[in-house]
């Protein structure tokens, strides 16, 4: 642990998309990372090559010599593997959305270090527009925390366990759902021998129009206007896939009962 009051050294639990960006980016920040440990030894030897950190084969050992353990891992997980982890005195985090901060009870300090964003390894990422939802059991840490959080991004929140299951809820929505109807987009497109790049631009405006614009006053579309012939024309097409087809039916049945009902 460092002399100061200040978060200078941390160590992670987990070697997943969420602790590699995480990782990325406080290493970035001048920000020690001093060991790792994951069930998964290809992703862990990957992880401390790459922030020239430690890897950890005992779990017990995570939370030794640092100012702060990052839990980044499984939702499931989260309150059985801090359980795991002696205490001894050291400030315990998870970066999970819907667990709430008393998942990790068990420790004497503990507090939630929530990044809201998709990661995928595969892609960078300027964390510097990330928000952060910050939660802790004293008010030291939480200060503390939150200093950490400015150096690698300007986007930092004081948020409760409640509101952050909210926004995890509704980013699995906007995020996670919406990825999906991209890929039966793909499918549907691939079926027919059309690109999908033809989609991007509109993917693109439709996602940076609500900067500006209301949902609601940004909806368009033949549900929208209540147009029966096009939605019927689109379930007769879609009639090769009849799981797509559903998804389709739900989704403009919903649309139409916001704007007709």
């Amino acid at each position: 642990m460092s002399d100061t009051n200040s978060i200078e050294t941390v160590s992670f639990v987990g070697s997943g998309n969420v602790a590699t960006h995480l990782a990325l980016a406080l290493f970035k920040a001048g920000i020690g990372i001093k060991s790792v440990f994951s069930p998964n030894k290809l992703n862990a030897d990957e992880f401390a090559e790459k922030f020239k950190c430690q890897v950890v084969s005992d779990i017990t050992e995570t939370a030794k010599s640092i100012d702060m353990l990052i839990l980044a891992i499984p939702d499931s997980r989260v309150a059985e593997v801090c359980n795991s982890i002696p205490d001894n005195g050291t400030l315990v985090v998870h970066t999970s959305g819907i667990n709430a901060m008393e998942a990790l009870k068990s420790k004497s300090r503990y507090g939630v270090f929530y990044p809201l964003q998709t990661f995928s390894k595969e892609r960078e990422l300027d964390m510097k527009t990330v928000p952060f939802c910050l939660e802790a059991n004293n008010n030291n840490d939480l200060q503390r925390m939150y200093e950490l959080a400015k150096k690698i991004s300007s986007n930092v929140h004081f948020v409760n366990s409640k509101k952050r299951k909210l926004l995890h809820l509704t980013a699995v929505m906007v995020s996670n759902f919406s990825n999906h109807l991209y890929h039966l987009s793909y499918d549907i497109l691939e079926s027919g021998g059309v690109s999908f790049d033809f989609l991007k631009p509109l993917i693109q405006e439709t996602a940076s129009k609500v900067e500006e614009i209301h949902p609601h006053k940004a909806q368009t579309g033949p549900a929208r206007r209540n147009d029966i012939t096009t939605l019927e024309e689109h379930m007769k097409m879609l009639s090769q896939f009849p799981e797509y087809q559903q998804v389709y039916k739900l989704l403009s049945e919903q649309i139409r009962k916001k704007f007709h009902e």
